[in-house]
């Protein structure tokens, strides 16, 4: 028996671990939708575990509201199925949670707590506005009136008074009504309704209907539902013999109730609007709050859907735009009409700034930040185009520019208006280099790399171009040329200044052959192909013309003229030097 009990005490505590460890994360992910099977073990997983434990009145509203935003989610998820009355019926009670979370949290968080539900509760309404449920002719009224709940909790939130949120809260919309109507109890066993068996003396089925085929929304109601108390005949065929109870017209449109609805669904109506006479819309339909006070058919025209109305502005005489339309925040208290003439759309606007007065711009325009503190209107004078603005900076006085400009970061630490007279082009200035007294030019100026590093002033007199400079050689002393400027490749390596004399012109160069001793040429000069291979000074020696050349014939020995020389056509095979004895004249 003990180990029985221990046994059972272990299973028992592994499903409550793992269930615990279920519905902690069914709290945390929130899988499921309204219609699953599971969702309402989700909805108490989260309850539990957000709530049961947090005693802190300001983590619970912040809480409460995370979950009302998790149903608002929920709705989203099923919006245009079966299932967005159930979700609509979750929403509402989540909504009565958070307010009442709100209204009961210190005062130092209600802003944040306020402002975060008043947008919640906007996207509520506008979540919806969108349900299926709400093209529903008529719409139910407890979506009505979730949906007045929502608008009301809206306003409340406009208010100071934190009593005005609970009282919003309070409201009952009769949502669980429509989910679970009354006197639909059901056999959880079965899945069927209970009948007493005595009052059915015949099987199921075995009746020939034919006679009023069972289709649509008849094929599943249970035979009691029409034949009360076990009697058949004599039935009422009608539809309002048994759907009197439904009937919400007040008999106005006779009890032909086919007229309008079909045996599949009493909401899927088809409704002629030609019936109704004089009898204006609001008869059958409750327009929303601060709706247009008008006969509803000047603009419904279109009784197939609401929203394809058309409103003739002209109808509303003296009354402003304002007794329907709301204008935004800290919008322009003139009449609507003086600047709104184009009622169909309301953005396309024109205002004319000759009404104003001696108002100032800034009454309805807020300027950037770090603006010009004058009055708008001097520089702002195109009213269409704020950027098509013009300032005159002659009336800034002795305020510098750099009071509305920022200069560029390493810029000239002198006053701006010294170099910046022309207004109109900032990079039009010009400046004076006289006011720099001693100051290096490095001081602005960064000078390429490598480059010489005395005063920048020595060479640079012309400060307008900085290519035109002049540099003294004279003052490098022994620096050789090299210190600043490269030689070509091969270049003879001895010091510059010995050829380049003319520091004006590296071309006009002189070199003075003695000085190379016994180098011979070939160590600067390339020779031409197929040159003599003898030494070059034995020819060359007019330093100053290299085609002024003597060669001495006689150093050849025996090599012969063709070695050097190269015959003409059909020239004679013999020797050369047979008939050639004069070695300065060919033809001789």
């Amino acid at each position: 028996m003990r180990r029985f009990l221990l046994i059972t005490l272990a299973v028992l505590l592994f499903m409550g671990v793992v269930g615990g460890a279920g519905t902690y994360v069914m709290a945390g992910k929130a899988p499921f939708s309204p219609g699953d099977l599971l969702y309402s073990a989700q909805l108490w997983s989260e309850q539990q575990w957000g709530l049961a434990f947090n005693p802190d009145s300001t983590d619970r509203a912040v809480i409460l509201l995370n979950l009302l935003e998790r149903r608002l989610d929920d709705l989203e998820a099923v919006r245009g199925t079966k299932n967005e009355l159930m979700a609509l019926f979750y929403l509402d009670a989540a909504l009565d949670q958070a307010a009442l979370a709100v209204g009961e949290a210190p005062a130092d968080v209600q802003p944040q707590l306020r402002a975060r539900l008043s947008d919640l509760t906007s996207q509520g309404l506008a979540l919806m506005d969108g349900l299926d449920v709400m093209t529903a002719i008529p719409v139910e009224t407890a979506v009505i009136a979730l949906l007045d709940k929502f608008q009301a909790l809206r306003q409340a939130l406009a208010s100071s008074d934190p009593t005005a949120i609970a009282a919003i809260a309070s409201l009952e919309t009769n949502l669980d009504q429509i989910i679970t109507p009354a006197g639909n109890e059901t056999d959880a066993a079965a899945g069927k309704t209970l009948i007493d068996s005595h009052t059915v003396p015949f099987p199921e089925g075995s009746v020939d209907h034919s006679f009023f085929p069972l289709m649509g929304g008849h094929a599943s109601v249970s035979c009691e539902t029409c034949h009360t108390r076990g009697r058949y005949e004599g039935t009422n065929p009608t539809c309002v013999a048994c759907h009197a109870k439904d009937e919400a017209h007040d008999g106005t449109y006779g009890t032909n109730c086919a007229t309008c609805h079909n045996i599949n669904s009493w909401q899927d109506a088809n409704f002629d609007h030609s019936l109704i006479g004089d009898n204006d819309c609001s008869a059958c339909h409750t327009p929303p709050q601060n709706h247009y006070a008008g006969a509803c058919r000047d603009c419904h025209s279109d009784t197939t859907n609401f929203r394809n109305a058309v409103f003739n502005h002209a109808t509303i005489g003296s009354a402003d735009c304002s007794a329907c339309h709301t204008p935004p925040q800290n919008h322009y208290a003139g009449a609507c009409r003086d600047c709104h003439s184009d009622t169909s759309n309301f953005r396309n606007a024109s205002f004319n700034h000759a009404t104003i007065g001696g108002k100032d711009c800034s009454a309805c325009h807020t300027p950037p930040q770090n603006h010009y503190a004058g009055a708008c209107r001097d520089c702002h004078s195109d009213t269409n185009n704020f950027k098509n603005a013009s300032f005159n900076h002659a009336n800034i006085g002795s305020t510098d520019c750099s009071a509305c400009h920022n200069p560029p970061q390493n810029h000239y630490s002198g006053a701006c208006r010294d170099c910046h007279q022309d207004t109109n082009n900032f990079k039009n200035a010009t400046f004076s280099h006289s006011t720099i007294g001693s100051a290096d030019c490095s001081a602005c100026h960064n000078p390429p790399q490598n480059h010489y590093s005395g005063a920048c002033r020595d060479c640079h007199q012309d400060t307008n171009k900085f290519k035109n400079a002049t540099f003294s050689h004279a003052t490098i002393g022994n620096t050789d040329c090299s210190a600043c400027h490269n030689p070509p490749q091969n270049h003879y390596s001895g010091a510059c200044r010995d050829c380049h004399q003319d520091t004006n012109k590296f071309k006009n160069a002189t070199f003075n052959h003695a000085t190379i001793g016994n180098t011979d040429c070939s160590a600067c000069h390339n020779p031409p192909q197929n040159h003599y291979s003898g030494a070059c000074r034995d020819c060359h020696q007019d330093t100053n013309n290299f085609k002024n050349a003597g060669f001495n014939h006689a150093t050849i020995g025996n090599t012969d003229c063709s070695a050097c020389h190269n015959p003409p056509q059909n020239h004679y095979s013999g020797a050369c030097r047979d008939c050639h004895q004069d070695t300065n004249k060919f033809k001789n």
